[in-house]
C-alpha cells in the first residue's frame, strides 16, 4: 500500500473562515489530504488559494458523488451542525464538528446515538479548553 492511499481523506463542508482554517490545517498534515470543499457559494466566490480539488454545492452531492471521505469537518451555521454531522455519519464518515454540537440537548443525543449505531468518531471542536483564559476560569469556578 503506498503512502498517499493510508492519507487521512478528509472534506470541508463550510468554507467560511472558520472551514478555511480547518482546509489549511488538514493541508499542513503529512498524514491527511484534502479530497472536496463544499460550500453553497459558487467556486469563484471562494477564495480557494490554488486548491485543484472538487468543491460541491451540498453535502448529498459530495456523498452522492462517490468520493472517497473518511472523516467530514463540519464548519457550518451552528443551526446546521447536528443534522449534518448525523448525515455524515449515515454515509460512513467520521466526524469533527465545530461548536456547538447542535442547538438543543435532543439534537446532541441524536448525533451521538448515530455515531454509536455507525461505529464512527464524533469530535467536537473545544479549540480553548486548555487556554490560560479558560484555566483561569475554571480554576475559580
Amino acid at each position: 500500500m503506498s503512502v498517499e492511499s493510508e492519507k487521512i481523506k478528509f472534506a470541508v463542508i463550510g468554507y467560511g473562515h472558520i472551514g478555511s482554517r480547518h482546509t489549511e490545517m488538514i493541508r499542513r498534515n503529512p498524514e491527511a489530504e484534502l479530497v472536496a470543499i463544499c460550500d453553497i457559494r459558487p467556486k469563484e466566490e471562494l477564495d480557494l488559494n490554488g486548491l485543484d480539488i472538487p468543491i460541491y454545492d451540498s453535502i448529498d452531492a459530495l456523498f452522492n458523488s462517490g468520493l472517497v471521505v473518511d472523516v467530514v469537518n463540519i464548519c457550518t451555521a451552528n443551526g446546521l451542525h447536528s443534522q449534518q454531522a448525523i448525515n455524515a455519519l449515515h454515509h460512513g464518515a467520521h466526524v469533527v464538528v465545530e461548536k456547538p454540537l447542535g442547538l438543543k440537548t435532543a439534537n446532541c443525543r441524536e448525533v451521538i446515538a448515530k455515531a454509536k449505531e455507525s461505529n464512527r468518531q464524533v469530535f467536537c471542536v473545544m479549540q480553548n479548553r486548555y487556554s490560560p483564559a479558560s484555566i483561569w476560569i475554571k480554576d475559580i469556578v
